[in-house]
């Protein structure tokens, strides 16, 4: 019988689940099947132990080693951003081409801080612009919908809000071993948080614990196809738009806030950046709806293009005038 995945979460979180309903570690991950991804993770252990100006060269190299040998990804993501900015220059596009992949790296690499290190210390380098936004609504025992979109960041977008009663998907890795790792260190001890393989996710209770104060961590600019979609606009480029935020909103009566995770180089944190309330979500207009949700997104996406993930197939599922771009 294939192993159906099941939530990582945390000992107390929203929805009161026992820890027998969650990942564990089993002792099949000690088979030699497994020893190079044990390997890989004895590395990225030592990988929290360098320097951040160090991770970020290593980091960078590691972006453009990617982008160059990775031909099927690269183009992806020129695809992409030529849909998204018909009016852009090939060099705008090759630009932004390159900063994404450095980026990406570094994402890479600090990953395994998330791994390792504590909350307390993994908080130090992260921030959270408007958290009053969604204070203010669990504060009235109002659930809070983030209408988060894909940064290469994304990880660090999740352990910023970890304070906050949370739930949110995941989409299972293949290698078990891999899967169980990464996804415990998105439930760690101090926090409030159930996360559901994407497969195998309860929307009835989701709507449930929305109603009573909870934050629903809601990654929407992802193309799955038809199901629960209408084509819609983004950017320059019509897309197969998931709309169930829509009824979710509406039959838990929780605000959809957008929502984005960008590395600032500045101040060297993970910013989460939480926008204003979309009022107007619902509209009772599938269109409208699809119009609203993307019109969020391009908004924050474009706050720093090079940190979104161009290289997700944005655009896989195609109206039936328009040929499969990849």
């Amino acid at each position: 019988m294939e192993h159906r995945s099941k939530p990582f979460l945390s000992k107390n979180n929203p929805l009161g689940l026992s820890q027998n309903n969650a990942e564990s570690f089993t002792l099949l991950y000690l088979l030699p099947n497994y020893w190079f991804t044990w390997l890989l993770i004895l590395l990225s252990f030592f990988l929290t132990f360098m320097p951040h100006k160090f991770r970020k060269i290593l980091g960078s190299i590691t972006g453009i080693l990617i982008m160059h040998s990775n031909n099927k990804r690269k183009n992806i993501v020129i695809t992409n951003l030529t849909l998204c900015f018909k009016n852009k220059s090939k060099k705008y596009i090759n630009n932004i081409c390159k900063s994404y992949f450095r980026y990406l790296g570094q994402a890479f690499i600090d990953l395994p801080l998330l791994w390792w290190r504590s909350n307390q210390s993994l908080q130090k380098s992260c921030e959270v612009i408007n958290k009053d936004y969604i204070e203010d609504e669990l504060s009235k025992n109002k659930g809070v919908i983030l209408l988060a979109a894909h940064s290469v960041s994304l990880d660090f977008g999740g352990r910023s809000l970890s304070k906050y009663p949370i739930i949110s998907m995941y989409k299972p890795f293949r290698n078990k071993l891999l899967n169980w790792f990464v996804g415990s260190s998105r439930s760690k001890i101090s926090d409030n948080v159930v996360v559901y393989p994407r497969d195998n996710f309860p929307f009835r209770k989701v709507i449930k614990a929305l109603k009573s104060g909870t934050v629903f961590y809601y990654l929407a600019d992802e193309d799955l196809g038809r199901e629960n979609s209408v084509f819609q606009n983004f950017f320059d480029e019509k897309k197969s738009t998931l709309i169930s935020i829509s009824k979710i909103s509406s039959l838990s009566n929780a605000k959809v806030f957008p929502c984005i995770n960008h590395y600032c180089p500045v101040s060297k944190k993970y910013i989460t950046y939480i926008g204003k309330p979309l009022h107007n979500l619902p509209s009772n207009n599938p269109l409208e709806d699809a119009k609203i949700i993307n019109s969020a997104l391009e908004e924050i996406i474009s706050r720093d293009l090079e940190q979104y993930m161009w290289s997700l197939r944005l655009f896989q599922t195609r109206p039936s005038e328009k040929k499969y771009p990849y």
